[in-house]
């Protein structure tokens, strides 16, 4: 399964490509979305994405700036640029830096698709993990709700928490705290945008049992509230 980190200022944008995604793209499943180039750097840390989808305009850092980071740490990287620019030398710095693809809006679903397929379908062994690590992240994704450990995920992969622990270390360059907190913070902002939810409730349904707890890991990964970041969201998609 490719692993894709979308990133757009825009929430209709990063919301029209995941329905491109998941119609059109095989073996690929959207695992992040970030609003601006720090959000971006922070889930390739945490996340570890096989392929970074951003919009060179962003707050803050641009996807430029953004891509150039990143493919310095990381030169397999694939990272697709997106602008609503024809811009010279935006292409020209594209190119310098070696990122995937450079892309016009407006994009054809036809055409994100191809580039996405394209990628997924390459040789770059990058793009894919062993059977093992393929079975511990599914059964992450279906339980990151409930109050999950990494022993539990090393009972069901029959392994031992010490093999398990230095090989999700190895494979996706991030331990699995930070995996499972990163992947519920997601969720939870997906909650935020677009239910009426309250926090304590969220809290628990992303697998934590004090919302408080909740809501100070939340502040600390996004610099904000969880009600500060559902005010925050709305007022920029009603603009």
């Amino acid at each position: 399964m490719c692993r894709i980190i979308l990133a757009d200022d825009e929430h209709l944008e990063i919301e029209a490509l995941k329905i491109i995604i998941d119609k059109k793209v095989e073996m690929a499943s959207v695992v992040g979305e970030a609003h601006n180039g720090e959000e971006v750097i922070q889930m390739n840390e945490v996340l570890n994405p096989d392929v970074i989808v951003m919009d060179i305009i962003m707050p803050g850092m641009n996807g430029l700036e953004v891509a150039e980071l990143i493919k310095k740490k990381d030169k397999n990287k694939k990272i697709v640029l997106m602008s609503a620019y024809d811009d010279f030398e935006f292409v020209q710095r594209a190119l310098r830096i070696k990122v995937d693809d450079y892309l016009l809006k407006p994009i054809r679903p036809e055409k994100i698709a191809k580039v996405l397929n394209r990628l997924i379908d390459s040789d770059n062994k990058n793009l894919f993990y062993t059977d093992e690590l393929k079975r511990a992240l599914n059964y992450i994704e279906k339980n990151f709700r409930e109050n999950i450990m990494l022993k539990d995920v090393a009972n069901y992969m029959k392994f031992s928490t010490t093999y398990l622990s230095k090989r999700f270390k190895k494979d996706m360059g991030t331990n699995f705290n930070k995996y499972l907190t990163q992947r519920r913070i997601e969720e939870a902002k997906k909650l935020l945008e677009n239910t009426n939810i309250s926090i304590n409730d969220l809290a628990f349904d992303v697998g934590y049992n004090e919302p408080n707890y909740f809501c100070k890991v939340f502040k600390k990964l996004e610099g904000v509230t969880p009600l500060e970041y559902r005010c925050k969201r709305r007022k920029s998609s009603s603009i």
